[in-house]
């Protein structure tokens, strides 16, 4: 069993030059890649000797823990408007995201208990979806209307 360990955020890659813990280099092209991104776990290449599976490092993240409904809405509103990822907590209502000052900042402010660890960002706990430059834009079809004004002040 060999692995190669990623940054949460090199997770989201598609394809990659990435080398394992015992030196070989991997060249990855992955055709359709997961929608939330490579998970803790997965597995690469398997042969009769070798499995090369995905490690994601651990790295300094803002938990964020919820005591009402109320406030996961809060912590969750908070977190997507400033188009962060957003992923479940180990424990009950809780939620992770990658650690950001002003978000810590903000989360003192509103009076969001939270802590600084050293955790997983797994894909498989991840709640948003952000877009990805290798996915592919959906075809806008635009019509005219007949009642549209556009004005113009200065």
């Amino acid at each position: 069993m060999d692995f190669i360990d990623l940054e949460w955020f090199d997770s989201q890659k598609r394809m990659g030059r990435f080398k394992t813990r015992s030196g070989q280099e991997v060249v990855m092209k992955l055709e359709t890649p997961p929608k939330m991104g490579l998970a803790d776990g997965d597995i690469l290449f398997q042969d009769a000797q070798t499995t090369i599976a995905i490690n994601i490092l651990p790295t300094k993240v803002l938990c964020a823990y919820a005591s009402n409904m109320h406030e996961v809405a809060q912590i969750c509103y908070e977190v997507g408007n400033r188009h962060a990822s957003l992923y479940y907590g180990e424990e009950n209502l809780s939620f992770k995201t990658p650690y950001d000052k002003p978000m810590q900042v903000l989360f003192e402010r509103l009076g969001v208990k939270h802590a600084v660890l050293k955790s997983k960002l797994d894909a498989l706990q991840r709640i948003s979806v952000n877009a990805s430059p290798h996915t592919e834009t959906p075809v806008l079809k635009f019509t005219d209307s007949t009642d549209l004004q556009i004005l113009i002040k200065k």
